[in-house]
């Protein structure tokens, strides 16, 4: 089975969910990111839209960290309106310090433009794994690679147009979410029809009933628990590791050599005991 697919999902919870596609708009929200070295990693919150590109096998695997609403869209519309894949880093990477290094060239510089366009870059980067806390969820070590993001990020034209900063400091971003009853949504953003949609999974059976009262009786609509308890069937194996070492791959790996490796040994000593 591929790794990637052709839809893309946006999870949200159940008040966005209806405000998407009820305006047929994904909006631009600022997002906290800490990319930047020569900032000292401090939080820089972007404007921007994120999408997962993963396969409906892999649904019921992602631990809904976003919300229990999905809609799953076609991904030749998520290219035609600008999305692409996140480029994905580790600390001290290579091309992590470069794009650092010409950020420092710009700043000494005092070029606004060069300034700009590399904090654009920025603004398309993610940590392989990082903290994560949301209002339902913490995680001290969360991998966001295996999310898969997608994302389009406005040009600074755009923003200006809009009169929007291109990007805000942690201060800034608090500032904002106290102005706007709590989020960091934007008015701008991208326009679909229902016919760009594949898919939606939504939390239970009185939801689709809703949903197919706004998008009609073409798009595939799930019940969550359809998705993750019938359909899939892949949550059978929650908790089978501790849940430090799911969060740790490495560990995780070293879990289950020693499952073998103690499989073997009682193997060996049955067989021993026939002898």
């Amino acid at each position: 089975m591929g790794l990637s697919s052709n839809i893309l999902w946006h999870q949200t919870n159940e008040k966005s969910f209806y405000e998407i596609l009820k305006s047929k708009k994904l909006r631009y929200s600022y997002s906290l990111e800490r990319v930047v070295p020569s900032f000292k990693l401090a939080p820089i919150a972007y404007p921007m839209i994120s999408v997962s590109d993963y396969p409906f096998s892999e649904i019921g695997n992602n631990q809904w960290t976003y919300g229990n609403y999905c809609i799953g869209f076609k991904q030749s519309w998520g290219v035609k309106s600008g999305f692409s894949p996140v480029w994905y880093f580790s600390p001290g990477s290579r091309g992590l310090r470069q794009l650092n290094v010409l950020l420092e060239e710009a700043l000494t510089a005092e070029s606004k433009g060069r300034f700009g366009a590399i904090m654009y870059l920025f603004a398309n980067m993610k940590f392989v794994q990082a903290p994560l806390k949301n209002k339902e969820h913490e995680y001290e070590r969360y991998r966001f690679y295996d999310e898969r993001e997608w994302r389009t990020v406005p040009y600074i034209t755009e923003t200006d147009d809009a009169e929007y900063m291109p990007f805000l400091t942690e201060e800034s971003y608090i500032e904002y979410k106290k102005q706007h009853d709590g989020n960091s949504l934007m008015d701008i953003g991208i326009d679909f029809g229902y016919d760009d949609i594949k898919y939606i999974i939504v939390e239970n059976q009185r939801d689709v009933i809703k949903t197919c009262s706004i998008v009609g009786d073409k798009i595939h609509i799930f019940p969550q628990k359809e998705v993750v308890e019938d359909f899939l069937g892949v949550q059978h194996y929650d908790e089978v590791l501790p849940s430090q070492e799911q969060m740790d791959f490495e560990a995780a790996q070293r879990y289950a050599e020693n499952l073998v490796k103690k499989a073997h040994e009682i193997f060996e000593k049955k067989k021993g005991s026939r002898q």
